[in-house]
């Protein structure tokens, strides 16, 4: 029910004026804003005017540090990533050459141990995290000058204090359910068992939709019928996070025998591609089902954590 709690919490607690500004964020993805004025306003008194975004008057992110925190406010805004051996280092991890679009994002706290936000920056991250609220991302090339990346999510929190942020979009109605689930629990007698069950079979079409847009076929064996493949996922559904659920690097799309060891644990992979065969499999089994120590597949570099996630959690050596 951890899934259906968010939701609910995300109905009540994410207010119209949060949710313009993270619509806003998307809508002004890539464009590039030079000076403060775009981003906060010309000076404190004169915030950004209401728009067809948010219906009041707003800002951004402050331009002071890069967690943006709203006074009284639980969770973070929005964060500006500056890129600058000042300011933690290379903190974009960009998904291509063009630095339009990012692969993940290293988002250090502040890291003096007098400053008087840190404990209420990190605590407030957390508190996305946990409730799996997204955030919007600026990316400061240099005094004055932020292009906007959009939104992300913050996935985890590494054991330096650093947290991950991955993409994340509201018009990818697979990424935020909360529009189809607002329907849903109008009824207040509604059965939760029911909401979480329509929620997964959603998820799972769209999961499998989002596979077969990379590749038509089976990942091991190359088969190549659409209606019999199945978007396996690799860290399975029940661990994941809202966000991994949906995640298409969290899956694998696979026929019905590949997938089915894969599921049981009888099939991994390596972060290079290649096959680990459980020993509980037979030669004769293996031959049966075309598998040999030389079957490989093809990943992406954000595949590999879900495969970790696999080989310690599910193989069956």
């Amino acid at each position: 029910m951890e899934f259906f709690t968010n939701i609910m919490w995300m109905v009540d607690i994410l207010e119209v004026t949060h949710e313009g500004i993270l619509k806003k964020f998307e809508f002004l993805k890539g464009n590039l804003i030079v000076g403060k004025a775009g981003i906060k306003g010309a000076n404190s008194e004169e915030r950004l005017p209401p728009d067809q975004h948010v219906p009041e008057t707003h800002i951004l992110h402050n331009l002071v540090r890069g967690f943006y925190k709203p006074a009284g406010k639980p969770y973070i805004l929005s964060y500006q990533a500056t890129e600058s051996s000042k300011n933690y280092g290379k903190q974009i991890i960009w998904n291509d050459e063009s630095e339009t679009e990012f692969l993940h994002i290293e988002m250090a706290p502040p890291d003096k141990e007098n400053d008087p936000s840190k404990k209420s920056d990190i605590a407030a991250a957390r508190y996305n995290l946990n409730h799996n609220i997204p955030i919007g991302i600026l990316h400061k090339i240099k005094k004055g000058h932020n292009r906007m990346l959009g939104l992300g999510i913050i996935t985890s929190e590494r054991d330096d204090g650093v947290f991950i942020v991955e993409p994340y979009s509201l018009k990818d109605s697979s990424l935020h359910p909360l529009e189809q689930l607002k329907r849903l629990i109008k009824n207040e007698e509604i059965n939760t068992n029911f909401v979480a069950e329509v929620v997964q079979r959603r998820g799972q079409a769209i999961f499998k939709k989002k596979l077969l847009e990379d590749s038509a076929k089976c990942a091991i064996c190359g088969m190549d019928e659409p209606s019999l493949l199945i978007a396996s996922h690799i860290k399975p559904w029940k661990y994941s996070s809202d966000f991994e659920r949906l995640n298409k690097f969290n899956g694998l799309l696979l026929c019905p025998n590949h997938d089915k060891l894969f599921d049981q644990g009888l099939i991994t992979f390596t972060d290079e591609g290649n096959v680990i065969i459980s020993s509980f499999l037979t030669p004769k089994t293996k031959n049966k089902l075309g598998l040999t120590e030389n079957s490989w597949i093809h990943l992406d570099e954000a595949h590999k954590k879900y495969l970790l996630w696999h080989r310690e959690n599910c193989f069956k050596a």
